[in-house]
């Protein structure tokens, strides 16, 4: 096959086969493929079963060896290198084209083609704040002499009235857009067909239609609306007045999310009381206003990655976070719906834990009594300590985040890659490494 050119693929090079039969696309071959391997042999006369991919981790019979050879081990379903070259061209490699939104569902799916559109309508609906800001922050310049103040000005209000209204035009036009692509893409009624997903098929709470030995399960429940037994079923249960099935798994997620939440704040006024606070003096030595400030930052931010660390996981040491098993309890159908719950829960949990720190100096500080007294800020001017902690606050975590995500993985590579070299050196009769 050959490679990818713009020339060929203007002139549908690629989409005029010799037989003249139209081609599938590269997701629908890797589909049809996926479909022949998990079908049924044709006329098949001594019951084999078919090739189940998604299970063949469980394996069947329980002996690794048997299970090693009757079971596919891994599949990697592999696209077409055009269309990567294409992508590549068109899309990674061109700043000021637009999305190649229908490649990029075919190559990826259509979930991630729409976080693009997304993604690509909150960046160009953007630079109207951006303007109307630019704007407002020259004329704040302009006016200082007349306010006396390069922060308060008259026009702050304006501002804000044209922000709300341009957020409310955002949210309608980008609910418009994604109807549209929902209509394009044939994904309206996705949720409705999605299929049962293997998590809830295998859990212990889901109860089956069918027993482990074959027999019916008189447990089984009756779909309300069509009248037949459901094959997987689980009750999302009452919150009053006590909690049962999936409403009590929630209850536990949100009971923990909300002692996770305490330990942060507590932690939190803790260094500022009894660190920040006291680097800063009496607010005379302006360098150490802003030192202190840093500090706060970035201990809060080393505070926030350790947590985050706890509640979504750690791949390099393959340690799976707690909010995916309190999620996994709460044992949803199908896999939005698995998401939908993580995305909520996950927003209550971050909205705390990432802004409070922010929140408590620059709106609290200086009027809540906190361990019997209040720390308020150097003068009762809390902005220079916000100006030196917001960076330091994020800067700590971008690094932090990159150390854990690429480091490790590149220091754990390099040494079992220096082991297995070490290893072929002893076998050779070498000296091995030192």
């Amino acid at each position: 096959m050959c490679g990818y050119s713009q020339d060929l693929d203007q002139k549908s090079a690629f989409d005029k086969p010799k037989d003249g039969f139209p081609v599938f696309n590269s997701a629908l071959q890797q589909k049809i493929i996926l479909s022949v391997m998990e079908s049924l042999p044709y006329d098949d006369k001594e019951g084999t079963e078919p090739l189940r991919l998604k299970d063949r981790a469980a394996g069947k019979y329980g002996d690794p060896l048997l299970d090693r050879k009757t079971f596919v081990r891994e599949v990697f379903p592999l696209h077409h290198q055009r269309i990567r070259f294409k992508l590549t061209s068109e899309w990674a490699g061109a700043f000021f084209k637009p999305q190649p939104l229908p490649l990029i569902g075919e190559y990826f799916g259509e979930k991630y083609s729409l976080f693009f559109t997304f993604h690509g309508f909150y960046m160009s609906m953007l630079c109207i704040p951006a303007s109307i800001g630019l704007c407002y922050s020259i004329a704040r310049l302009l006016m200082a002499d007349m306010t006396g103040s390069y922060l308060d000005n008259p026009l702050m209000p304006v501002m804000a009235i044209v922000i709300s209204l341009w957020s409310c035009v955002f949210v309608k036009y980008w609910a418009n857009l994604e109807s549209a692509k929902r209509f394009d893409w044939d994904t309206m009624e996705f949720e409705l067909e999605e299929a049962v997903q293997d998590l809830f098929k295998n859990s212990p709470k889901t109860v089956k239609s069918v027993l482990e030995d074959g027999t019916p399960n008189p447990d089984a429940q009756v779909n309300p609306v069509t009248g037949e037994i459901e094959d997987y079923y689980y009750d999302n249960g009452d919150w009053f007045p006590i909690p049962t099935f999936r409403a009590r798994s929630q209850l536990v997620t949100f009971t923990v999310i909300a002692i996770i939440n305490t330990f942060n704040i507590l932690v939190t006024l803790c260094i500022w009381k009894f660190i920040a606070r006291p680097i800063m003096g009496d607010g005379s030595n302006t360098s150490m206003v802003f030192v202190g400030g840093a500090v706060m930052g970035a201990l809060s931010g080393i505070l926030s990655f350790t947590i985050d660390c706890v509640m979504d996981g750690v791949p390099a040491f393959d340690f799976q976070g707690l909010m995916v098993k309190l999620i996994e309890d709460e044992n949803w159908r199908t896999e939005t719906e698995d998401e939908d719950a993580n995305i909520m829960k996950t927003f209550f949990f971050k909205v705390v834990e990432k802004y409070f720190p922010l929140a408590y100096v620059a709106f609290m500080v200086n009027h809540v009594e906190v361990f019997g007294g209040v720390d308020y800020c150097p003068k009762w001017n809390c902005l220079p300590v916000v100006w030196a902690m917001f960076p330091a606050l994020v800067i700590t975590e971008i690094c932090l985040n990159t150390a854990f995500t690429h480091g490790i993985p590149l220091v754990k590579s390099q040494m079992a890659g220096r082991d297995e070299l070490s290893e072929l050196r002893k076998k050779a009769g070498l000296k091995p490494l030192v």
